[in-house]
């Protein structure tokens, strides 16, 4: 188990305010999260003011290897803003496609996981969260 001190630290970034709203939902199902941070890139925003506010939220004594970025776009301008600098932190992840099962299940797994293991986690929730339930629906219906 990764003692409390060790927690990674999340950080959601998103187009506008996207991210805000995922950890709002989340926090409305789970209450407040400690270490974890929303992060929105206006239209008019230079992505490198994106990823200094992403850097603000993630100074404090972080050990290297302890972050985890939740981006919600594969080469959108958030995720790129933020991919360089994420990769060149030895063992700190991220993960796009952004949702509200991915983060769900990231933050109730963060204490016990590795980084690497959370961002693992992330990937699977935020796909199998994917649902067509229209047909989920009409296919039960039929069938029972």
């Amino acid at each position: 188990m990764t003692p409390q001190s060790l927690r990674p630290t999340v950080v959601l970034v998103g187009h506008a305010t996207l991210a805000r709203g995922v950890l709002d939902a989340a926090e409305m199902i789970l209450g407040p999260q400690a270490d974890v941070h929303a992060v929105g890139m206006t239209p008019d925003q230079d992505p490198a003011e994106l990823l200094a506010a992403v850097q603000r939220v993630t100074r404090g004594g972080r050990p290297a290897g302890q972050l985890l970025v939740l981006a919600d776009l594969f080469g959108g301008s958030p995720a790129n803003a933020v991919a360089a600098a994420v990769l060149r932190d030895s063992g700190a992840e991220l993960v796009t496609g952004l949702n509200l099962p991915m983060v769900l299940e990231v933050l109730t797994s963060a204490d016990d996981a590795t980084v690497a293991d959370l961002a693992a986690t992330a990937a699977r929730a935020g796909a199998e969260g994917v649902l067509d339930a229209g047909r989920r629906l009409r296919d039960a219906a039929a069938d029972g």
